[in-house]
């Protein structure tokens, strides 16, 4: 982790040297919030303002939609800059890749903490894997071509600019695998979620019917009351059945897995 902080750290300070001439109260701003970004923990007015960034176990999932952001736009302004030839577009597209960059540093980071400490099974273990292999390659290839906009400047021969748009794309299909599988360890497999039981047939037409439908039409309950006890128990055993659905595997354990 102190390796990842001071690499980051490095970076912004060589990107804003080269920019500015300057910049090493901002390495060591920088420094500081890679350092810390990952232990967030927010209280009393904090937790009533944000009260989803509270529950949550880490904070990769909010850190992931900047790099998914700042490195696609790169992608899409820097195709702009070859197509129209714009020098303008070329900047633009040149700090939206460092900022992206910076983006995915902290991201890795938060999530490579969160690989180690978030409780997780078997089952999930080698999408988790596979998730941070991609992560780690879409911070190199970022890497690569901040460095080659820093130092080499947009390449002009056509090889050169063949060479750094297969970069490009490469990154952001990797970005893209990278988020989908995020996204499956989340809604399939439920890493770092505290599950709850859901409340059925909730109808968002705004019926105040007792059973409500997402077909927006309203649904009245002709039942008995004498039934009620019956259709609370059923509603319990099926909570009960969801309860056990849903139930985390045991941790698993990172260090001691074989391949």
């Amino acid at each position: 982790m102190n390796y990842l902080i001071e690499w980051s750290a490095s970076f912004v300070g060589v990107v804003f040297h080269v920019h500015s001439g300057g910049g090493l109260g901002l390495v060591e701003m920088v420094d500081r919030f890679l350092a810390a970004v990952s232990n967030i923990e927010l209280s009393g007015l904090g937790r009533l303002l944000l009260p989803g960034v509270s529950e949550m176990a880490n904070v990769h999932p909010l850190l992931v939609h900047f790099p998914i952001a700042l490195l696609t736009a790169f992608l899409i302004v820097e195709l702009l800059a070859v197509i129209f030839k714009k020098e303008n577009l070329e900047i633009v597209a040149s700090w939206m890749l460092y900022l992206g960059t910076l983006g995915a540093m902290a991201t890795v980071a938060a999530g490579w903490l969160a690989a180690q400490s978030i409780p997780h099974g078997s089952a999930v273990h080698d999408v988790m894997e596979t998730h941070e292999t991609l992560g780690f390659s879409v911070l190199a290839l970022a890497v690569v071509l901040s460095l080659w906009h820093l130092f080499a400047g947009a390449p002009v021969s056509i090889m050169g600019r063949a060479l750094h748009l297969l970069l490009a794309f490469v990154m952001v299909g990797l970005l893209t695998a990278g988020a989908d599988l995020g996204g499956l360890m989340v809604y399939k497999y439920g890493v770092a979620v505290k599950a709850v039981p859901q409340p059925e047939n909730h109808d968002h037409s705004g019926s105040q019917s007792e059973n409500h439908g997402h077909a927006g039409g309203r649904m009245e309950s002709h039942e008995p009351v004498g039934t009620q006890p019956e259709a609370d128990d059923h509603a319990d055993s099926q909570a009960e059945h969801h309860d056990r659905a849903v139930q985390k595997p045991e941790n698993h354990d990172r260090h001691a897995h074989t391949h």
